[in-house]
Formats: structure tokens, sequence, C-alpha cells
């Protein structure tokens, strides 16, 4: 998201371009080299995250490093630890003072932006203990499948469905109570935009459904759908998910291919109910036969999928991501609204009344 600010302080020029470039496409990136102009930096305008090398101008990254720990506030701020061996004394002295992750150069790419999301998301979630005891339950035990999930997926296992169902349960209890803002509020500034986006499109499916009379076990199917519907983009790489570019043909088909991967993950775990598996499948399809992977349209389009592919657009359109602001719901309902014979505007007209208000608090 393009709010999320990171600091890399590094005396290396080498090193500091290397990471600036690594990180660039995903966070506002500033660096500094000296230890002063980096704390006036950090505690005047306080970053997301700080990844700080050994090499600090005028004598290390220790110093700074405790000067950080000692301010209020600061002492949370989730800091990345680099230094060039893994035997140097810095990063013994960084985790002594609590840092909870060092990386040793050269590292990969892929390597730093896990660490960065891990710290970042363990900040955030661990903010979750405000919230109140229901919604805290549902954000826990989503994260917990979602992530169990990209392993299950690694190790070609199938998918327990219990486990989606038993996380569902506290969302859609939440939801009937009309008290889900907090998990709307809770995930805004979480680092992993897939589940960001799994999540919304879980409880305003959950939301959608409520309001026009799906109760019980169909509310559920509806939640579990949302929150299974993209897991195929595990498998996607990140440089296509988060390029804000146009995508190549052969880049566009490795995107389109997550519904395939989606599908055959979950016609591969028994349990999964033809509901969700309709979501899954059918949530880029559309009215007009225009949609993908199979072209379906009209009546071949299962009802649930319809409502899915209505809160997916409007999630798409009101997502922050790396290279885009979140577009205001208004917009986004108009534009959806002007599609026509694509979606069911009938559907979009009832989204309309049941989520437009909770949407302009909660984009």
């Amino acid at each position: 998201m393009s709010a999320r600010r990171v600091y890399i302080i590094d005396a290396n020029s080498k090193h500091w371009t290397d990471t600036v470039n690594a990180l660039s496409a995903l966070y506002n990136v500033a660096y500094y080299s000296d230890q002063g102009a980096a704390l006036d930096a950090i505690a005047f305008d306080p970053p997301t995250a700080v990844v700080l090398d050994e090499n600090v101008l005028p004598r290390g990254g220790l110093p700074l490093l405790r000067e950080i720990c000692c301010v209020p506030d600061l002492d949370k701020l989730p800091i990345i630890c680099t230094a060039t061996s893994e035997r140097n004394s810095f990063l013994a002295d960084a985790i002594g003072l609590g840092v909870q992750t060092t990386l040793v150069k050269p590292f990969r790419r892929s390597a730093l932006l896990q660490a960065l999301s891990t710290e970042i998301n363990g900040k955030i979630e661990r903010s979750w203990v405000r919230i109140e005891p229901i919604q805290r339950a549902a954000l826990r035990r989503t994260t917990q499948v979602f992530n169990g999930i990209a392993e299950l997926i690694g190790q070609g296992a199938p998918l327990p469905y219990e486990s989606v169902r038993d996380a569902c349960e506290p969302l859609v209890e939440a939801v009937s109570a009309d008290r889900y803002k907090d998990m709307l509020h809770g995930i805004r500034e979480h680092d992993n935009y897939t589940y960001v986006h799994t999540l919304r499109m879980s409880i305003f499916l959950a939301v959608f459904g409520h309001a026009i009379g799906v109760r019980g076990n169909d509310l559920l199917v509806l939640a579990a759908g949302g929150l299974l519907h993209d897991v195929g983009k595990i498998s996607v790489p990140h440089r296509i998910l988060n390029k804000p570019d146009r995508l190549s043909d052969a880049e566009m088909q490795t995107m389109r291919s997550h519904v395939t991967n989606t599908s055959m993950f979950l016609r591969g775990s028994p349990g999964v109910p033809r509901g969700a598996l309709a979501i899954a499948e059918q949530h880029h399809e559309k009215l007009d036969g225009s949609g993908y992977p199979h072209g379906l349209k009209g009546k071949e389009l299962n009802e649930l999928a319809r409502m899915a592919t209505i809160v997916d657009i409007f999630g798409a359109l009101t997502d922050r991501r790396a290279y885009k602001e979140a577009m205001e719901p208004e917009r986004a309902l108009h534009i959806m609204a002007r599609l026509g014979g694509l979606l069911d505007q009938y559907l979009v007209g009832v989204f309309r009344t049941v989520l437009l208000d909770a949407a302009k608090d909660f984009p």
C-alpha cells in the first residue's frame, strides 16, 4: 500500500541501493546513512518499519538501535537488522535488545519481503487484543487458516474444511449481530494484500447474504466461499500480483490461472460445499459470457457466484494497493452500475443499499 513507509538505514551505498530497488514497488522507501538524520526522521515521522544495517555513520547501527529502543512507542517499531556475517556482534546485540528478525547479506529479495511482511503483520495482529472477543476470534482464526493454506498447497495436502468452517463461525456471528466493523478496521494496514482482500470478501459476502435473508449453514458457506475464493493466488508470483503496469499476455494468463489452481485445490479437498466451490470457480465470470475461465453466461451462473462477482469487483476497486489508492465506494458502485449486463444489476442495487455505509467507514 502506497502509504506504508520503510526506512533503510545503511551507510553502504550499494547495499541501500539494492534494498531500495527491492522494496520500492511495494513500499514508500526512504534511506539514511547518518544516525542523527535517521533518528530525527523516525521520531518525527515514524515509518511502518525499519531495515537497519550494521553500517551507520558515525559509530554503527547499535547506538541508533539503543536510542530507538529507549523512546516510548518507537520501541514497538518493527525493525529488521542486517549485517554481512551471521556471527556479527551487531546481530547478537540486536536480538538482545528485542529485535525479532535479522538477515545476513547477501539476502534474497523474497527473504526481505517476507521478513518485512511478518514484522508489520505481527504488530498489527498484536493490536487485535483491543477488539471485542468475537471479532478478535474471527480475525485470528481466519489468519491462521489462510496462512495454513499456503503450507497445505506447498505440501500438496488437502484442506480440512472443518477448519474453515470453524474460522468463519465467529465471523458470521459478528455479522449477524451487526458488529463486524472492527474486523474491517483491524485489517486495513495488514501487509498481506491477498489476505486483506479475501477477508473483506468473506465479511461483505456474509453481510450481503444476511441482508437478503440467508441464515445458518448457508451463511457460513457464503463466508467460507469468500475466504477460499482466491487461494490459488498463493501460487502466483508477487511480481505479477503487485505489478503496477499493464500485465503482458503471458502474465495475464498466469494471473488468470489462479481460478483453475483454486478449483483443483478445493475439489481435491473433501467436504468443501458446492456453494463455496461455485464462488471460487465463477467469481470472474460475467452474465454476458465475457468472463473467465469458462465464459459462462446468464442462467449458467450460480446465484452465490453472482453475488461474489459483485463483491470481488467492488473489492478490486476499493482495496488499497502498492500502486494505487483506494477508490471511493460511491464511485466504485457507480462504475459497477455502468457495467450493465456484465453484472446482475438487481443484486448490485441490493449491494449498494446494504453495504455503502459500512464501506464508506472502512474502505
